[in-house]
């Protein structure tokens, strides 16, 4: 049971990394470009984010929050291309981030650290276990 406590904090990045990059796959396979707006901007723990607003095919409202970064915007800029997805169009991301390889995502780096802690936590149950 200990050892199973040792891998939770893999587990959890791995896991939330896994379900990012399901989204983002699925927007890759089934996503509909739409035209968004910028709204709003707001700083949670140093990083920058902004509300995008976009109409989904049949003219509704949505909102989504990104990364000031995936938007790429320059200057006084406000419009973003914007891939959601038809059957849920709250799940939507940047054009931009679609074109990144996985392994550059957030959801990529959760994953990435989720299998490094899983490799350090192994390695050192393996060393303990060994013994003097």
């Amino acid at each position: 049971m200990f050892i199973f406590i040792l891998y939770v904090p893999a587990l959890v990045l791995l896991g939330l990394g896994m379900f990012g990059l399901r989204d983002v796959r699925i927007l890759r396979r089934r996503g509909v470009r739409a035209e968004g707006r910028c709204g709003g901007t707001s700083w949670n723990a140093g990083i920058s984010s902004v509300d995008v607003i976009y109409r989904d095919g049949n003219e509704e409202r949505h909102y989504v929050t990104m990364a000031a970064e995936d938007l790429g915007l320059t200057g006084d800029e406000s419009v973003v291309r914007v891939v959601y997805d038809p059957l849920k169009p709250d799940r939507a991301t940047t054009a931009r981030v679609l074109k990144k390889p996985a392994w550059k995502t957030q959801e990529g780096y959760l994953v990435i650290i989720g299998l490094c802690i899983g490799a350090v936590v192994t390695a050192l149950i393996a060393v303990a276990a060994a013994g003097p």
